[in-house]
């Protein structure tokens, strides 16, 4: 028979897991920030907006036309911009200028050139682990594409509306989200840890395992007790004695019950003796002299006594 789970079991199972689940969050938090704080280099990025139109031949719907082809050739430039050509150029300028000991790929894979939409202005973003090295690369890039720009394409004009200043914060990592992201991923195998501890569980869960899986027949089961249960019992267990002691006591014969005594049915009877009875000159032994004790008897005596009943003395 297939075993399944309910939403219910489910529920439950969490709940009693909650410490290795609160657990786990904790440990993915800690883990990420770890990884964002101490492993994961900062990035810092600066941007440049530009502008470049270019005029239209025909003067026939000259506005519009030269509109239309402004919007389109920014793609243009976005590829002239990482090309060979400004890439090239604007390592010789940065490594003449500012030392600058990398290649041309390695400046066109730090650059971005963002449109805004339906924007003739479009924007060169670098991203350097190094604030100071975005800012110059972003200027450096902005002002070679505009000294090449008129003479690789169509643009007749081209404006720097704000150069790149150096960034004051990184905008890598993002230490919110990847703390977030730690914590979800620290809760989803905290889960994860309980539901499969579930499944490779092959303990007696049910009675109804019992009987359906193992095929056993059920003579009775005593079911677990909590602490709250237990002092309950034992609150009735002490009303029912006060009852049964508050019954008694109006008779001639008076017998007083304590469950606290813990000890057997002789030291009972000992304990029930009046205070002045001393037992060692009521039982005198010192004149017995036993030399032979016959046990053949013992047995049917043993019987004899278990059919009495059960008495207290009284008081």
């Amino acid at each position: 028979m297939e075993e399944t789970i309910s939403l219910q079991e489910i529920i439950t199972l969490l709940k009693k897991k909650a410490v290795l689940i609160l657990s786990m969050f904790f440990i993915g938090v800690g883990l990420s920030a770890l990884i964002t704080f101490m492993v994961i280099t900062p990035k810092y990025s600066a941007t440049s907006q530009l502008i470049a139109t270019s005029q239209s031949k025909d003067n026939t719907n000259a506005n519009t036309d030269s509109i239309n082809s402004n919007l389109m050739m920014i793609n243009t430039y976005k590829d002239f911009i990482k090309g060979r050509v400004v890439t090239e150029t604007a390592r010789e300028k940065l490594e003449e200028e500012h030392g600058f000991k990398g290649t041309a790929d390695d400046i066109k894979n730090m650059i971005a050139v963002e449109q805004t939409q339906q924007s003739q202005m479009f924007s060169i973003v670098v991203t350097s682990e190094n604030p100071e090295e975005a800012a110059t690369v972003a200027n450096v890039v902005s002002d070679i594409f505009k000294k090449e720009a008129k003479e690789y394409t169509d643009a007749d004009k081209v404006s720097v509306i704000s150069k790149a200043e150096t960034p004051t914060s990184p905008v890598s990592p993002n230490k919110k989200i990847n703390l977030a992201i730690g914590g979800v991923l620290g809760l989803i195998i905290g889960i994860g840890l309980s539901l499969l501890s579930q499944l490779f569980n092959r303990t007696v869960k049910s009675i109804d395992y019992m009987s359906d899986q193992l095929n056993i027949p059920i003579l009775g089961s005593i079911p677990l007790m909590d602490d709250k249960s237990i002092n309950e019992v034992r609150k009735k267990q002490w009303a029912a004695l006060e009852d049964a002691n508050s019954t008694i006591e109006g008779s001639n014969d008076h017998y007083e019950f304590d469950l606290d005594d813990e000890v057997d049915g002789l030291e009972a009877d000992l304990s029930s003796l009046r205070k002045d009875v001393n037992l060692e000159e009521t039982i005198d032994l010192s004149e017995l002299n036993i030399t032979k004790i016959d046990l053949t008897n013992l047995e049917n005596e043993a019987d004899i006594l278990s059919k009495k009943p059960d008495s207290r003395r009284k008081r």
